[in-house]
């Protein structure tokens, strides 16, 4: 049990991208996370990307439907290259790499699905959700994990600026959307509502885990982003939530020093 609420795991009932109907008890939600999510890896084989997010979001949706549960899909950043600061909910999107594409083809399937089966849809659009991780890959997980390991903070590309949320907060959000009485469905902005360069953040890391130096390389993703920052007005009025945590306030608490080495 988790906040009174009754957690079921669907990984295995969508791994291999098999979306086996569900035959157990009516669901509340259907939560969809996964499943592809590496950027980089999405250049090198686009494909599987294509295929695995777009399998399983739609094994997702069957198991939605047999179980007569609300589905919450997960997007990612969609927008491209901003037009305009902050970005809201209304802002063209312009996927600039595969995965944002399979995303939105993802968001197209859950909105047709779920609008020919007459069931609440919440899409979600994170902007850069951050914790503590243990797959590689990701910035803000990598720079902890080396600063707890007395490395050197290595530093791809300073100047790229990002909106970063904590993932607290990000699950904040989520208990508040399945506990509403009435579901407000639509397509949500999620962030923090402030961007920070990938420097800034090595400096903000460096200094409260008082350790290692930053090592800066001039390496930016294909087809990246210069900065982004999310308009979250709509979903913070539309579910009374707002950001608990700073981007300091949430470094300081994965760099804490009882959590140990990784």
């Amino acid at each position: 049990m988790h906040d009174g609420y009754e957690v079921i795991s669907l990984d295995n009932l969508l791994s291999g991208n098999k979306g086996n109907a569900w035959k157990g008890p009516k669901l509340d939600w259907v939560l969809h996370f996964a499943a592809r999510t590496s950027i980089e890896q999405s250049f090198k084989d686009p494909l599987s990307t294509y295929r695995d997010n777009y399998l399983s979001t739609l094994g997702a949706l069957k198991i939605a439907y047999a179980g007569k549960a609300a589905f919450l899909y997960m997007s990612s950043y969609v927008y491209g290259v901003p037009k305009y600061l902050p970005v809201d909910e209304a802002h063209p999107v312009d996927p600039r790499n595969p995965y944002m594409g399979s995303k939105l083809i993802g968001e197209e399937l859950a909105k047709q699905l779920c609008s020919v089966w007459e069931k609440p849809l919440i899409i979600l659009r994170g902007f850069s959700i951050y914790g503590d991780c243990s797959a590689k890959g990701r910035l803000i997980a990598d720079l902890v994990r080396e600063a707890k390991n007395d490395r050197p903070l290595q530093v791809n590309d300073p100047k790229a600026k990002r909106d970063y949320l904590y993932i607290k907060d990000f699950c904040a959000l989520i208990r508040k959307i399945v506990g509403q009485k009435k579901i407000r469905g639509g397509t949500y902005n999620v962030g923090y509502g402030k961007s920070y360069s990938t420097l800034e953040a090595a400096a903000l890391i460096k200094k409260l885990a008082r350790s290692s130096r930053i090592v800066v390389k001039s390496l930016p993703r294909r087809n990246d982003i210069a900065d982004c920052r999310a308009d979250i007005r709509l979903v913070s009025k539309t579910f009374s939530w707002k950001p608990a945590y700073s981007l300091d306030k949430g470094l300081a608490e994965l760099l804490d020093k009882k959590a140990g080495a990784v």
